[in-house]
């Protein structure tokens, strides 16, 4: 069982800044609601897992 918590999204956004997306820090309010939104808690019946969040979240930065 996986969420993402303000403190994984800090992560991911020191990450994006430290490989060289340093215009994107910090991320726009509305995309740390929209992540949050989608990945905060668990789709019932299914589990996230680690790897979907980060994949998720990966393409939900990039649009």
């Amino acid at each position: 069982m996986a969420i993402m918590t303000g403190e994984d999204l800090k992560k991911i956004e020191d990450y994006y800044y430290k490989a060289g997306y340093k215009h994107w820090c910090p991320f726009p309010e509305e995309l740390k609601a929209k992540l949050l939104d989608v990945y905060e808690t668990e789709p019932f019946p299914w589990n996230w897992t680690e790897q979907d969040i980060y994949e998720g979240s990966r393409k939900i930065i990039m649009e």
